[in-house]
């Protein structure tokens, strides 16, 4: 495949019309990667693929998800004596992380 198909792959799978474009919309495909070369943008296309292949998540099973991590968090910080006070400030820390920086549940 030339680098050209590969670029017109990627920006069919992305909805996205041009690199400039896809930078902007996508960084975390894009971040790192030199966009001169072919590896890098077989490198993007192999994520696009394995994200695909990943079952879209709605937003409410997002919200869901959170509210049961929320309640799991009260639950067990309430067993382990915590006040409401500390438990909502923990609450606030998890989700500020998980703004900052990509988190994993095995951390918290």
């Amino acid at each position: 495949m030339k680098m050209a198909e590969v670029k017109q792959t990627v920006y069919k799978l992305t909805g996205i019309d041009s690199t400039q474009e896809l930078k902007k919309a996508h960084p975390d495909l894009t971040k790192g990667r030199d966009l001169r070369y072919k590896d890098h943008w077989l490198s993007i296309l192999e994520q696009i693929r394995t994200l695909k292949q990943t079952p879209d998540i709605s937003l409410a099973d997002l919200e869901q998800s959170e509210q049961m991590l929320k309640e799991s968090l009260f639950k067990v910080g309430s067993m382990a004596g915590l006040s409401e006070a500390e438990l909502e400030m923990d609450w606030q820390r998890i989700q500020l992380e998980a703004q900052i920086a990509d988190i994993h549940i095995e951390e918290l």
